[in-house]
């Protein structure tokens, strides 16, 4: 998990420094600023797409067009304009669901969330057409289907995120889950063997993703409750002894009466802001 969150942070960076930077970015700079995590070229790539898509220009990096997917562009573009006009009659556009999600935001979520859910509403909306036939270049090589692939299905990523939202995550932070989920999954994407069911793939790696984050959490807070009761716990002891001793207690004797090891004990007080003093020397009674 360490390197997966060393990336989720490391995209969240970049995506504000590139904000800062007026949205522009060179490809030396994102490769220096992830160089230290060996990534792949195919790695950059999706990295790349996935910044485009986020309308954040890329100097260096050219879009590979076939010419099968300007064929497709001009083809979907009449199809999407059709469906656009359908589904705003009927208000059943799920590519709306930024609006959705940023009418229920709540104080906590960020100011860039905000923002990051009002661009997706610019973006043109897809067919499943034009998915199919994106998955299909995708497979051959073809940046500018992944760019535009990465771009449509920015808020199917917010769809699934907002699923998981009040278990302990903010949304900005399960949709960054998301978006890795997705940039894995399409590196993964040619060892699928049915690739008709690339859909249910995708999804998959997303909600995997975003499932180990909020278990992770919960580990920790876990874990994070534990000392708190185990610190509660050293603190009353030390005090019984020192109201016994007329002194404080020292390690030792705090780790006999505890039942804890002394490293135990020590690492627990480490952690702990309100933690008693303890003596750590031995305590020698003449």
């Amino acid at each position: 998990m360490d390197d997966k969150n060393k990336f989720q942070e490391m995209l969240a960076d970049i995506v504000e420094v590139a904000r800062v930077e007026g949205d522009r970015l060179s490809r030396k700079e994102i490769r220096t600023l992830f160089g230290d995590m060996e990534l792949t070229d195919t790695q950059y790539e999706h990295i790349f797409a996935y910044l485009a898509a986020n309308h954040i220009k890329i100097e260096g990096y050219v879009e590979t067009v076939t010419e099968y997917t300007r064929a497709v562009q001009e083809d979907e573009n009449r199809e999407e304009d059709k469906q656009i006009e359908e589904k705003q009659k009927d208000g059943s556009d799920e590519n709306h669901i930024g609006e959705a999600v940023t009418n229920n935001l709540v104080d906590e979520d960020s100011i860039y969330l905000k923002m990051y859910l009002k661009d997706l509403e610019a973006i043109k909306i897809s067919t499943p057409k034009e998915e199919q036939g994106l998955i299909e270049q995708i497979l051959k090589g073809d940046s500018y289907a992944k760019n535009r692939f990465i771009e449509v299905n920015l808020r199917y990523i917010v769809q699934i995120a907002s699923d998981y939202r009040n278990q302990g995550i903010t949304l900005e932070d399960l949709i960054q889950e998301g978006n890795i989920g997705f940039l894995t999954s399409l590196e993964s994407l040619q060892e699928l063997i049915e690739k008709e069911k690339w859909k249910e793939f995708i999804t998959d790696y997303v909600k995997r993703f975003i499932e180990a984050a909020i278990d992770e959490e919960k580990d920790s807070n876990s874990f994070e409750n534990e000392i708190v009761e185990k610190s509660k716990y050293i603190n009353d002891v030390a005090n019984e002894l020192a109201l016994d001793l007329g002194r404080e207690a020292n390690i030792n004797e705090l780790a006999a009466s505890t039942k804890l090891s002394v490293d135990e004990i020590q690492d627990i007080l480490n952690m702990s802001v309100d933690a008693v003093k303890v003596n750590n020397h031995n305590h020698n009674q003449s």
